[in-house]
């Protein structure tokens, strides 16, 4: 392609619009660009006159110094011949940052911006991550950190752009190792102009992870690393700062980091710290109470805002309509939409029945086939009444959701063996719909989005705007946590890649899911004094959080002068329960001089 280009322009020939487009898009994704710049490499470059297509591919230059950028000259060719478009001007943005020149680059990008909004959206075009990305880049690795923020900012109000785990840590990363998180810094030039309270210092650190765990659920391990070290770098001391005054020296955060090998792997660290001391650590949470040993803190299991509730609802109607052909089958008589519409009247009656609310939705199918493998995947209705009525005796008033056909006199099994319900189940399955206590799934309709829905459902009609959350010291001994509760021992995993929203699933999966364990029946009969034992799924959040930090030596009145919050990140590739933690000290407002 480079020998090509070098030929257009020996010959002077003008390309067609669609061979130009191939340039663009092979310098764009070819490797011809790297994510920031494109100054390395034969391939970045065009021989100069001197020059022959042998000695292109030989890597001589004839000796010349007038060197420019394959990428840069195509996108610019490109946008003289037509409309510059998203893909030219981050290719040309490349090429200016690759130059040093961060400020002529955003310059370019706010007048591709105007441009695009003044044709409308005919255009088709939208500013994404990778357009802004190298600016950001490049205002990093210069230390131009206001220029940084202020871009930042614009960004997340930009609606092409999508921020992935990664654009967060490079500027966390960048502004911790060069100090700006450390009390006696000075303050970044023009942070507060763009609309951060602090301007340095562990404020400054809050507020963008902050912005962080409402853009990105988890980090990597590499990026886990990266922050340690750039923190290990950033808080090395200073004696120079403390000079003129010990009042540095009493009020200084210590530090005990020190810079790893980027591919080193982080081990667990359990030894908890003194409220002064930086924390940068590998942990694990203690599952029942999401206590933190390294900084005391406590994790929270957050809950679904009313309108995360209505859009996760609207997911699901949508997703209904999309799994219908994949999961039923078409039939000639269905209408595409027959799903969405089924669980919108699913819907509307949970919204206007009258009555006492649902507190329980019981997944009728799990329960029904709990521990059932010994008996050929038996459907157990003596297992489904044994769960409406301990959740009846605890206060609770329960519904339960199976598919179509196991509300039928016979079927087939889970496992393909014939079924016949003998009369003590006919009877419970007629008591539990009579009482309407029990909801028959349309046919080819999936039972998952309709248990789903019910415990994300307002219930207008018999809730009446009632708080039907249950507290931790409920004195009737309820089981505490949010209402509607679903009871399922289900993972979901399917839903789990298919919501649209992945933040939505696991605060819903977190506050909703309620497992359960208790002993298998045999047909009608069970062990004497067989119970039922109820867990919460979650017993925190499962991402990106800050919570503060309680003294580890409460009855040390040096301790008490330091407080601080302990942001704790899930790691992809690390284990369930283990978080990388930040908590940089800071002096309490009322102890400052």
């Amino acid at each position: 392609m480079i020998v090509a280009w070098w030929k257009v322009k020996e010959c002077g020939i003008l390309l067609p619009k669609d061979v130009v487009s191939t340039f663009l898009y092979v310098c764009g994704t070819m490797g011809m660009a790297d994510s920031i710049g494109m100054s390395d490499g034969i391939g970045a470059y065009s021989p100069p006159p001197s020059s022959s297509p042998d000695d292109v591919r030989e890597g001589n230059d004839g000796g010349g110094d007038d060197r420019f950028l394959v990428p840069e000259e195509v996108a610019t060719y490109h946008d003289l011949s037509s409309k510059p478009t998203e893909a030219s001007i981050s290719l040309r943005i490349k090429s200016l940052v690759s130059k040093g020149d961060a400020r002529g680059a955003e310059s370019m990008l706010e007048a591709f911006k105007k441009l695009i909004e003044a044709e409308g959206s005919s255009t088709g075009e939208l500013l994404r991550l990778r357009t802004y990305l190298p600016i950001l880049k490049g205002y990093c690795e210069n230390g131009d950190f206001g220029s940084a923020l202020s871009l930042f900012k614009r960004m997340q109000t930009t609606p092409g752009v999508i921020f992935e785990p990664e654009t967060f840590v490079l500027l966390i990363s960048s502004i911790a190792e060069h100090g700006y998180f450390r009390h006696d810094s000075p303050p970044i030039e023009g942070a507060k102009g763009v609309g951060y309270i602090h301007s340095h210092g562990p404020g400054l650190f809050d507020e963008l992870a902050t912005e962080m765990a409402a853009g990105a659920l988890e980090i990597s391990s590499s990026s886990a690393r990266r922050l340690y070290n750039s923190l290990a770098i950033g808080f090395q001391s200073d004696n120079s700062l403390d000079k003129e005054s010990n009042s540095a020296l009493e009020n200084s955060v210590v530090s005990n980091l020190k810079e790893a090998h980027p591919l080193m792997s982080m081990s667990l660290t359990w030894q908890p710290v003194d409220s002064n001391e930086l924390v940068a650590s590998r942990v694990s949470l203690d599952r029942s109470t999401g206590i933190c040993p390294v900084t005391n803190a406590q994790q929270r299991l957050i809950i679904l805002e009313p309108n995360q509730r209505t859009q996760l609802h609207d997911d699901l109607l949508k997703l209904s309509t999309e799994q219908f052909a994949k999961f039923a089958g078409r039939r000639s008589d269905d209408s595409p939409f027959r799903a969405r519409e089924q669980l919108q009247v699913f819907s509307d009656w949970l919204d206007q029945r009258e009555g006492q609310p649902f507190t329980a939705i019981i997944d009728g199918a799990n329960v029904g086939y709990y521990m059932q493998s010994f008996d050929r995947g038996r459907f157990n209705y003596y297992q489904i009444k044994f769960m409406v009525d301990t959740l009846e005796e605890r206060g609770e008033n329960p519904l339960v959701v199976i598919p179509n056909k196991y509300g039928q006199h016979k079927f087939y099994s889970a496992k393909g063996e014939y079924q016949k319900l003998d009369q003590a189940e006919m009877e419970i399955m007629q008591l539990l719909t009579n009482s309407g206590k029990l909801y028959r799934v349309p046919p080819r309709c999936l039972d998952d989005f309709y248990w789903m829905l019910a415990s994300v459902s307002d219930q207008n009609a018999s809730r009446v705007g009632r708080n039907m959350s249950v507290p931790n010291d409920d004195p009737d001994g309820r089981f505490p946590g949010a209402r509607p509760m679903l009871i399922t021992n289900d993972h979901m995993r399917d839903h789990r890649l298919e919501l649209l929203e992945p933040r939505l699933f696991r605060r819903w999966y977190g506050c909703h899911i309620v497992n359960y364990n208790f002993t298998a029946f045999v047909l009608g009969e069970s062990v004497a004094g067989n119970e039922i034992g109820f867990s919460q799924a979650d017993f925190f959040s499962r991402e990106i959080q800050g919570n503060p930090c309680p003294a580890n030596h409460p009855e040390d009145d040096e301790d008490m002068r330091w407080g601080g919050c302990a942001w704790h990140f899930p790691v992809t590739d690390w284990e369930l329960d283990e978080r990388f933690v930040i908590r940089i000290p800071a002096i309490k407002q009322k102890d400052k001089r």
